[in-house]
């Protein structure tokens, strides 16, 4: 870091913008990474959500008959 010091006016504040803009692209890309893991996050629970529903929207008899069905088939 000492060799910015030894650089003329005009070459330090290139230096220093080349800096800022090279940390402004990292920080939109983590930002970007954090987003789509919050994203993909809520879309797995969205998943466990409708699973939930569907699972309570069976009738047990129903769930009862189709096993019964599926056992009298394995039977042979």
């Amino acid at each position: 870091m000492t060799w910015l010091f030894a650089l003329p006016g005009k070459l330090k504040l290139y230096a220093i913008a080349a800096g800022a803009f090279v940390l402004a692209l990292l920080g939109i890309y983590w930002r970007g990474r954090s987003d789509e893991a919050a994203a993909e996050h809520e879309r797995e629970l969205n998943e466990y959500i409708e699973t939930r529903k569907r699972i309570d929207g069976v009738h047990m008899d129903d769930a009862q008959q189709w096993l019964r069905e599926r056992a009298d088939k394995r039977d042979l």
